[in-house]
């Protein structure tokens, strides 16, 4: 009877891992279709500031714009988030054979939970080094005097962090059962 329990206990425990995973799949996903980069430009002119925020995408057609540095850039942005798409996939298709088809893959587990932690760190990497390359590159301070000024400065933007979080959280989530206390 306690061996009955702990395998159905095992069986929830595999399907609220699997919902992880799937969520962090999905953070990482929106993440790699939202905003990946913020420019944030004040204006300040006869004593009133003025600030806006424009979003880059990955796939947005301003790249064209910008030097070959930033396309490698925004290159490494995208592989990166697609390591990490293709970890959590093997994650989440593990977990799916190991809940409903009772095998247990665990050098599948290890290396899907280890490709996609790797590709959560590379995606904060990218995101942050892409952000300081256009904040080198593109950014301005201007003064004139007390008249007008003005500065443009570049950050990451939601895209990045959602894919960090994601890819951790599937990452973790996924590897968990490899432990003896979830298995």
């Amino acid at each position: 009877m306690a061996k009955s329990a702990k395998k159905g206990g095992n069986k929830i425990l595999g399907i609220i891992f699997l919902a992880l995973v799937v969520a962090g799949l999905v953070l990482v996903i929106v993440g790699m279709c939202i905003d990946v980069i913020n420019q944030t430009t004040t204006l300040s002119a006869f004593g009133k500031e003025t600030s806006k925020t424009i979003g880059i995408s990955l796939f947005d057609d301003r790249w064209d714009n910008y030097k070959k540095l930033e396309i490698a850039n925004n290159v490494f942005l995208i592989v990166s988030f697609i390591v990490a798409i293709v970890g959590l996939a093997v994650l989440a298709l593990d977990a799916v054979i190991r809940v409903f088809m009772g095998k247990n893959l665990k050098i599948i587990r290890a290396v899907g939970a280890l490709v996609t932690i790797v590709g959560a760190i590379l995606i904060l990497i990218a995101g942050l080094t892409t952000a300081a390359a256009f904040g080198k590159n593109f950014s301005a301070d201007v003064n004139l005097g007390e008249l007008a000024g003005g500065s443009s400065k570049f950050t990451a933007a939601a895209g990045v962090w959602l894919g960090f979080v994601g890819g951790l959280i599937g990452g973790v989530c996924g590897g968990l059962p490899l432990l003896k206390q979830f298995n």
